[in-house]
């Protein structure tokens, strides 16, 4: 499904979970692992006595999600620890290595006002042009069997129905996709149903044009999986390569936190 597959590690309670969820259900592609020294941190001396041992929290760090990865039976594992802003250093390494899936586990949490998301993911998924994986949960290991695809049928939004559907085809999984926007989908659902036929896909189509956010989180709880787009348009979302508050919705920020599952993020 994703030949190439690079996780962004780190010691968060999510990761183990994110190593061994991702494992579990791609066992078959090229895995990479990337830990960055935040040469960027202000407030961390840079002596070389902390950059020694920045490095070797790295090397723990890359060492223990390799073996978590052996354990679950991949065999080889690419592994990096470059210097520099972690963002952009992991969308370095994407583009040097024929990344197609980007695995991040966020450090999330809700505020009294609004949503925090972790700086590297929220960075990063700031950056990205591929499909990217987010964990801000401890997820149980197993195959998706149902898939939750929310989308307006923008064109912007169905190419992450459509690959949506190739991961139900994939995982031998249902899918539904629920149809928040205004306007008809018209051929775009269409061209998805004869796919879903074609792929023998257990899909159905929910349209709640009025659907609040919150009503989409307690939905996505009764499905194994989520897929979905950044969830902005327009011309704000043209500013996100300045403003990373920009990058996703208040919605998607919603998914990733609230729902006990992954989410899987389809990019430009």
């Amino acid at each position: 499904m994703f030949d190439g597959i690079l996780i962004a590690t780190d010691d968060s309670p999510s990761m183990k979970s994110a190593l061994e969820y991702t494992a579990n259900i791609f066992p078959s592609s090229n895995y990479h692992l990337i830990n960055v020294i935040n040469t960027s941190d202000r407030s961390i001396p840079q002596t070389p006595l902390m950059r020694s041992k920045l490095e070797e929290i790295s090397r723990e760090t890359i060492d223990h999600g390799k073996n978590i990865l052996y354990s679950m039976g991949i065999s080889k594992v690419n592994t990096a620890i470059p210097e520099g802003v972690p963002s952009k250093e992991i969308m370095r390494y994407v583009e040097e290595h024929d990344i197609d899936l980007l695995v991040l586990a966020t450090h999330s949490k809700v505020g009294s006002q609004e949503i925090h998301i972790g700086d590297t993911a929220l960075h990063s998924l700031q950056l990205t042009h591929i499909p990217s994986l987010i964990f801000s949960c401890q997820c149980k290991s197993k195959v998706p069997k149902s898939i939750f695809n929310p989308t307006t049928f923008s064109t912007y939004s169905v190419e992450a129905t459509f690959l949506a559907l190739e991961l139900a085809s994939f995982f031998g999984a249902d899918l539904t996709t629920y149809h928040i926007g205004k306007a008809d989908p018209g051929e775009e659902l269409d061209e998805v149903r004869r796919m879903a036929k074609d792929k023998s896909v257990d899909f159905r189509v929910v349209v709640d044009r009025d659907a609040t956010d919150e009503k989409l989180v307690k939905e996505s709880n009764k499905y194994d999986f989520i897929v979905g787009s950044r969830g902005r348009g327009g011309l704000l979302y043209k500013f996100r390569h300045l403003i990373p508050q920009l990058a996703l919705s208040d919605l998607e920020k919603e998914l990733i936190t609230g729902s006990p599952i992954p989410f899987l993020m389809v990019g430009d």
